[in-house]
């Protein structure tokens, strides 16, 4: 899973607008839980843990949401809970409905959350499966920059290797509570490849979770080096 980030300093990028187009937080339960398709329950959950939902609103119908995670976030695929100290915000759960897929929504709606939720946070964090490009695409245009891809170690635990800037990137594992290597992780984050961490070579990955139903199989490729880690800064 490719981690990127945003600071409140960052160049953020201008697209061209969508007519009729703007996003606002919601509290209407029924609108989200139809829109998120989850239990009324699940989103009262999320409402009192301080998760903030977004809604993308196109020619005044709801097209996508998101959420903004503001005291505690989970990444459940790798088993990762972590505290959000009060400048940091974890955005996850996004989804474009599918008639207005491909339109540019997405990116809008990250920059729109950005906009309003930076006079009260400075660190933005989000990450996204490889094997979806669409989501990479889009956070790429709204402004994001990968800084590490988060997988699994030849022993089974979760780290973070450096994809780009190391400052950022030491801030994102410090964050997420796992170590910073330079190395050593597997391709696949689901299933930690086919044969991890066999002699290098090519090794076809037959996981596929649920969700990718839409998306193509991902396809694991054995790796080979050896993890180290740094020391983890303390947060702002």
């Amino acid at each position: 899973m490719a981690l990127a980030t945003w600071w409140r300093d960052d160049f953020l990028p201008a697209l061209p607008p969508l007519k009729n187009f703007h996003v606002q937080k919601i509290q209407n339960t029924a609108l989200l839980a139809d829109l998120c398709r989850l239990d009324g329950r699940e989103i009262h959950r999320r409402l009192q843990q301080g998760h903030r939902p977004y809604v993308a609103f196109w020619q005044g119908r709801p097209v996508a949401y998101g959420w903004v995670a503001t005291q505690r976030a989970a990444i459940g695929e790798l088993g990762l809970d972590f505290r959000l100290p009060p400048l940091h915000r974890y955005l996850w759960d996004f989804a474009t409905l599918p008639a207005y897929r491909g339109r540019g929504v997405y990116p809008r709606l990250l920059q729109e959350i950005l906009v309003q939720e930076v006079g009260t946070a400075y660190y933005f964090w989000i990450i996204r499966a490889p094997e979806n490009g669409a989501s990479g695409a889009g956070i790429q245009k709204a402004g994001f920059t990968a800084v590490g891809h988060l997988s699994l170690l030849a022993n089974g635990r979760t780290a973070l290797a450096v994809t780009g800037n190391w400052q950022r990137a030491e801030m994102g594992a410090a964050l997420l509570g796992v170590p910073l290597v330079a190395a050593g992780i597997s391709p696949c984050w689901h299933c930690g490849g086919a044969d991890y961490p066999a002699a290098a070579g090519v090794a076809a990955c037959s996981c596929q979770p649920a969700y990718l139903e839409e998306m193509d199989d991902c396809a694991c490729v054995s790796g080979s080096g050896l993890a180290y880690s740094v020391d983890q800064p303390a947060l702002a």
